[in-house]
């Protein structure tokens, strides 16, 4: 049995090499002075089976899994993020061609779908977005000037997603962005916007648009007005909200251009559309992330603190028929944002079938233009063959992440993940 771990990604706006270096110090900084086990002077370790494409864009590395990350300096700097690597893995298969089984390109040519046309600004729907890491991945990766757009219905999550995106793309302590000192504006190097709705993802765009509660650009555009001061004071707050209403209109008039949409109500902020249930009011997407809610129970951790506290588990046999309609309903309506043409990546951390491959055989059944895009880890792993924790599903061209496989060589026990998961990737047909 391997010892367990967890993975960091890092923050690719911080000079890769200090970041590792400054990690390495605190694990065996940490490790002097408790009693745990294994050798820590390997750590951290490269996740070798999900290479970057090209440059370091993105790395993930394997630490001791009773490593403090949440009182280390390189995760309260904001060098690194704490994320799983499976759910990096949805990320890439997303964005990046170079994953899918039938493209030859391979990573070391430095060809991949959403970089191959530098110009060609994504638009990109997390629809399940809490708490909010996918999202800012999405964000690091994708072409120059592009938007990530990210939804929850809940709060609270969102709150969690507002605070995640301020560390890590908007204060300039924190974000390892640059200032441009000629205006005094925060540059990052990804140059995306990220936006966050607050709104049930499950007719998001479609029957009226609201809830936009965040915008990172306008976000430091406030910083630089408010200077030092750390609340807001009410001017503030009018202002913020003005500038996400009329972003959200500005959302309402480009999507008016190709479908036919009413005009918004000028008292409530919203826009209603017209009596057709499939009509958008928001500009489609040329890529959408459905990490769905699920019964997590692919998640070692999250059963573990369950069985630790005897809190019964939200979703269960009792209930399942009603998990299983929510991810049908997330499913089809990121397909239905999806642009033709565009692809969708439906993940969730169970291994249930029931939520996995027959939510997506629903979907292929329903909707003739959606199809099976297989994808495949084996070309990045120097070993040419998928790690053994990598499994096909049963439904053809899907995959799954078994975190309770034996490794049994130098790489799997390296990278094994910590977290079971399920990833279909699915087309839309022009």
């Amino acid at each position: 049995m391997t010892e367990p771990k967890r993975y960091v990604r890092l923050n690719p706006r911080f000079d890769r090499d200090e970041t590792l270096s400054l990690l390495k110090a605190e694990i065996v900084q940490q490790q002097s002075t408790t009693d745990g086990n294994g050798d820590q002077n390997k750590y951290p370790l490269p996740v070798r089976w999900l290479r970057p494409i090209k440059d370091n864009q993105f790395e993930f590395f394997a630490i001791p899994g009773d490593f403090s990350l949440n009182r280390s300096t390189s995760f309260q700097s904001g060098r690194v993020y704490g994320m799983d690597v499976t759910s990096g893995a949805a990320v890439l298969a997303l964005l990046f061609d170079a994953y899918d089984c039938n493209t030859s390109v391979k990573p070391a040519d430095g060809n991949e779908s959403t970089r191959d046309d530098e110009v060609h600004q994504l638009r990109v729907l997390d629809l399940c977005c809490a708490p909010g890491l996918k999202l800012c991945m999405l964000a690091d990766l994708a072409p120059p000037s592009s938007t990530a757009v990210g939804v929850d219905i809940s709060q609270n999550r969102i709150q969690l997603c507002k605070n995640i995106i301020k560390k890590y793309h908007v204060n300039q302590m924190t974000s390892g962005s640059k200032v441009d000192e000629s205006n005094d504006n925060l540059a990052s190097s990804s140059h995306s916007t990220i936006r966050l709705y607050c709104t049930d993802g499950t007719n998001f765009g479609t029957k009226q648009l609201s809830g936009l509660v965040f915008d990172s650009n306008a976000e430091k555009q406030e910083l630089q007005t408010q200077g030092k001061r750390k609340r807001q004071n009410k001017s503030a707050r009018a202002r913020e909200k003005r500038r996400l209403l009329e972003l959200q209109r500005q959302e309402v008039t480009v999507a008016a251009e190709g479908t036919n949409v009413e005009p918004e109500n000028e008292k409530s902020g919203e826009t209603v559309p017209n009596q057709s249930n499939t009509t958008c009011c928001i500009p489609l997407f040329d890529r959408v992330l459905v990490d769905a809610e699920c019964s997590t129970d692919g998640a070692i951790k999250h059963i573990q603190k369950r069985e630790a506290s005897s809190k019964a588990p939200l979703w269960n046999d009792s209930n399942m028929s009603e998990l299983v309609d929510l991810q049908r309903r997330l499913i089809e309506s990121g397909f239905r944002l999806l642009k033709s043409g565009g692809s969708l990546v439906y993940s969730t951390c169970s291994l249930n079938e029931k939520q996995n491959e027959n939510v997506v055989r629903w979907l292929l059944g329903k909707y003739d233009d959606a199809f099976i895009i297989p994808v495949s880890f084996s070309k990045q792993n120097n070993v040419g063959k998928s790690p053994s924790f990598v499994e096909e599903g049963s439904l053809a061209g899907t995959i799954r992440f078994n975190p309770l496989t034996n490794a049994n060589d130098g790489i799997e026990e390296e990278c094994l993940p910590g977290t079971g998961f399920f990833l279909s990737k699915i087309g839309k047909r022009l």
